[in-house]
């Protein structure tokens, strides 16, 4: 299966927003990971045939650094990974 994926903005502050595109209907799981590779948020989607936009909102309270996105399908084959940097809120 061909996935195509966009996540932004990166880096980011409080929500991802993803764009995947997928040739046919599939149950994911989204992963997102801190450097040390504990899985901070665990996610699973199931995907239409075409091009799917969804989020991962309330990310506001993550210390800033790196973090790793990754999405798999159910019998946990990698489909899409990637880093993401988390921000730090600016206060004025």
């Amino acid at each position: 299966m061909s996935t195509q994926v966009s996540i932004f903005p990166n880096p980011f502050l409080s929500t991802l927003s993803f764009e995947v595109i997928v040739e046919n209907n599939a149950c994911t799981i989204v992963q997102m990971l801190d450097k040390k590779l504990k899985i901070i948020k665990m996610l699973k989607w199931n995907l239409k045939k075409g091009t799917n936009k969804t989020s991962i909102d309330d990310l506001d309270t993550l210390p800033a650094g790196d973090y790793f996105v990754d999405i798999k399908n159910m019998d946990g084959k990698n489909l899409f990974a990637t880093k993401i940097v988390k921000i730090a809120e600016i206060h004025s």
